[in-house]
């Protein structure tokens, strides 16, 4: 029997990642709800629902919460000193994903409940990749912005490690979907971190299929660079080369982040250790001229606001989070662990690439949240204990299947 609490709690994380669209499918809803957009209340939904399973449960919490209380300490006291509603509203949204992945770690996760599990992914799956060629033929806006696409790189990540463990073709099929649709929306970022998932994919063992992958991963990543859509949005001219990706390059479409990018780092020189303060980003941004509300490149955004000091924090933690999810290798003894501790590993890579260009802090919902429940899944089948007879029969770890 499946625990119930389990897949219930997994289904309020399904339900605020696809509810920032409800009003693109569905016309009764509405575009906001008092004046909040549903990406809002998507965020605060499952903040609440996590932190109330934390504060009931904190003693089953599997995870190490406590490489995460310097940056939310942090930025809690930051706030604290100006106390403005867009300030409380940035802080509580770099909290969401840790809180959720606390959360997610305090749940049972037995063979009957990941087998469950498997079903909700697998319906997830099929309606972010329907939803997403429905964008792509124009009628919606599921897959427009790199947000959206993320959601793709914890999925690929997932199928991916299935194929390693199995080698079944229908991942493959998969994958290759979801590689299409950054690249049919031209999502630069995203088309650059769904295809390093391949190449640096934990679960990908054997440096023969390594090589043949970054080989393969190369090779369609160069057809993809010298397309014509590629091209015309990547270069005002509409051609370039490998050689013109340059921030010096003035030909370089950047989409204002290089000039964003600029003043801000004009400003932080006045700031460099504690940071502006709570969203003084966005007042630089309007102040500015700009009607633009993030800088997009959350590294700069964090340094902006809180600071080396802030950034140092943040960096703490995901540094802690992949070192001691890296150090439990030796305890993955089953097939399910494994396929989700693979796939949880590889998508750190991703948050590099997304948090330069982007704001994948606060995309938790469509991101982060999903990663951070992969960390908490491993964590809690750990401490279970969950698959331990498989230790001895080694062939006995590809016997079953998350996805």
């Amino acid at each position: 029997m499946y625990n119930k609490a389990t897949i219930a709690y997994y289904k309020w994380i399904f339900f605020t990642a696809l509810l920032p669209y409800a009003d693109r499918y569905i016309p009764i809803f509405p575009d906001d709800i008092f004046g909040f957009n549903l990406s809002g209340f998507a965020w605060i939904i499952i903040l609440l629902v996590s932190l109330i399973r934390v504060f009931v449960h904190f003693n089953a919490m599997t995870t190490p919460g406590w490489i995460w209380l310097p940056w939310i300490l942090y930025i809690s006291v930051q706030w604290l000193q100006d106390q403005t509603f867009l300030g409380l509203q940035s802080t509580l949204q770099y909290m969401v994903f840790p809180v959720v992945g606390m959360a997610a770690s305090t749940f049972s996760y037995s063979d009957e409940t990941m087998t469950e599990l498997r079903k909700w992914f697998g319906l997830y799956m099929a309606m972010v990749l329907i939803g997403m060629y429905v964008a792509i033929a124009d009628f919606g806006s599921f897959a427009k912005g790199t947000g959206n696409v993320m959601t793709l790189v914890v999925l690929g990540a997932i199928v991916l490690s299935e194929f390693w463990f199995y080698r079944s073709q229908r991942m493959l099929i998969y994958y290759a979907l979801m590689v299409a649709v950054p690249v049919i929306a031209v999502v630069r970022m995203g088309i650059a971190m769904v295809l390093a998932m391949a190449v640096f994919h934990f679960g990908n063992k054997n440096l023969t299929a390594r090589i043949v992958m970054a080989a393969l991963v190369g090779c369609v990543a160069l057809s993809v660079f010298y397309s014509p859509s590629f091209q015309k949005k990547t270069f005002y001219s509409g051609q370039g080369e490998l050689s013109s990706l340059s921030f010096n390059n003035e030909d370089l479409n950047t989409s204002g982040r290089s000039r964003m990018w600029m003043l801000a780092e004009k400003d932080m020189k006045e700031h460099p250790w504690v940071g502006a303060g709570s969203r003084a980003d966005l007042r630089m941004l309007i102040r500015n001229g700009y009607k633009l509300k993030e800088l997009h490149n959350d590294f700069i955004a964090v340094r902006y606001n809180s600071g080396w000091l802030g950034l140092g924090c943040l960096l703490f933690g995901f540094i802690m989070q992949f070192g001691l999810l890296y150090g439990l290798k030796p305890k993955i003894t089953d097939a399910y662990t494994a396929v989700v501790y693979y796939a949880a590993l590889t998508i750190f890579v991703a948050w590099i690439g997304f948090m330069y260009t982007d704001n994948a802090l606060k995309y938790s919902p469509f991101f982060g949240n999903l990663h951070f429940c992969l960390i908490g899944i491993v964590y809690s089948r750990v401490k279970e204990g969950v698959g331990e007879e498989l230790k001895t029969e080694e062939d006995d770890l590809y016997s079953h299947s998350v996805i």
